[in-house]
């Protein structure tokens, strides 16, 4: 059922003969050093290999060692830096043991090797570290690594809730699926996009209308649950009591230490707040709004009821998505109060978009506005265990993943 998974059996890159690449193993102690001489002599427009935030952050990892690989930096005869390859140690639990595993984050090449397997070099590369690897990346990550037999799991589901209404609700969209529909009932060879520019333009025409109304339909009842609570938001969140039955027997381990951490040190900030924002790096750096912020919950007696961490994200002039980064709470049932603040933070920042963990969608779903707000998504975990019998071979068929596992809580 399962291949070899030594890295011998990884696809064999193919190489231009011409291109002498060697490859540099940037440990997590050595990580901000490299990083502030690698971006202080760049130019505008130039290839880089990591960001300052992105540095700051890996090399204040609480669950990294000094002596771990943080990034894999490929570089040709010229002394140009043509490649990289990020890496994240984290831990998994299994039972009451922690194991140290790590996710792939980042993975490109400059355009001056593209085509050469300079790439392909990357992954053989972090497949010669013999570490216990774990991925979510584009489609093209996940071609790349099912050729280098990666193991695979069923996609883990999660939901956009749609605060404008226009993913089901706009009438141009319902034409063109009716249009669809009437295409291939005729067998002709012909793709009838749903979104096009007019499409767009009535999203833009309506979206904000129909924000302000889905927002007072649905913030209501949530509206009085928050006003029996006490909440406030904080720097830095307070660790939970661990409940037993709680937490799945296998799991991506983040204790409030690893989400404090992400708190402080995210890897995207505001336009011009960032040493690189003009120069060539393929991953987000900046963008016109990006905020991350910790919720902390309490009953009117004061108990500590549990915590939730959001971040804001405006991608566009037209899009801002709040997502629900990560949240705990002592007893299942306080976990309304989650979505009771993601909606709450969603109509502040008039969000169009609200990512939700699946478990949160039950909450919306019964009530016949969820079902027309509500959009399914898809997420695809891969791996590759150092070792037929290593701590991640043995986790993986009952590993339970989050929304938040991988470097997605930064992004």
């Amino acid at each position: 059922m399962i291949k070899s998974i030594t890295p011998a059996n990884a696809t064999q890159p193919d190489i231009d003969p011409m291109t002498e690449i060697h490859f540099d193993h940037i440990k997590v102690r050595d990580l901000r050093e490299f990083a502030e001489r690698v971006l202080g002599s760049a130019q505008p427009g130039q290839f880089i290999p990591i960001t300052m935030q992105r540095a700051l952050a890996h090399a204040n990892n609480p669950y990294a060692a000094k002596d771990d690989v943080a990034l894999l930096v490929a570089v040709d005869e010229d002394d140009d830096i043509v490649g990289f390859f990020g890496i994240l140690p984290l831990l998994l639990r299994h039972g009451e043991e922690l194991f140290k595993v790590h996710w792939f984050t980042t993975w490109s090449v400059s355009s001056k090797v593209r085509g050469a397997g300079v790439g392909a070099q990357l992954m053989a590369e972090a497949l010669s570290l013999k570490q216990d690897y774990l991925i979510v990346g584009s489609v093209h990550a996940r071609r790349v690594c099912r050729k280098n037999d990666f193991w695979e799991r069923a996609p883990l589901r999660y939901y956009w809730l749609d605060a404008t209404g226009m993913g089901h609700l706009n009438p141009l969209v319902w034409l063109r699926r009716v249009l669809r529909k009437v295409v291939h009932r005729l067998h002709l060879k012909r793709e009838v996009p749903l979104k096009t520019k007019w499409t767009k333009r009535v999203d833009g025409w309506f979206a904000p209308w129909m924000k302000k109304m889905v927002y007072g339909l649905v913030s209501g009842p949530r509206d009085s649950l928050l006003a029996g609570i006490h909440y406030e938001e904080v720097t830095r969140l307070r660790a939970l009591p661990t409940t037993p039955g709680l937490r799945p027997q296998v799991e991506l381990y983040r204790g409030v230490d690893a989400i404090n951490w992400m708190l402080q040190y995210p890897w995207i900030v505001d336009e011009g707040q960032s040493v690189t924002e003009e120069m060539q790096y393929y991953f987000t750096d900046t963008r016109p709004l990006y905020r991350v912020f910790g919720v902390e919950i309490s009953s009117p007696q004061g108990e500590y009821l549990g915590f939730v961490a959001f971040s804001i994200s405006r991608k566009s002039k037209d899009s801002v998505i709040l997502k629900m980064m990560d949240y705990q709470f002592s007893r299942p049932e306080d976990q309304r109060y989650a979505l009771a603040l993601a909606i709450q933070y969603g109509r502040q920042y008039a969000a169009d978009t609200i990512e939700l963990p699946h478990e949160m969608a039950q909450y919306v779903r019964p009530h016949w506005l969820g079902k027309l707000l509500l959009h399914q998504k898809e997420r695809i975990y891969q791996c590759m265990p150092k070792a037929e019998d290593s701590p991640l071979a043995h986790a993986w068929e009952d590993l339970a993943f989050k929304l938040v596992d991988g470097d997605m809580a930064f992004s």
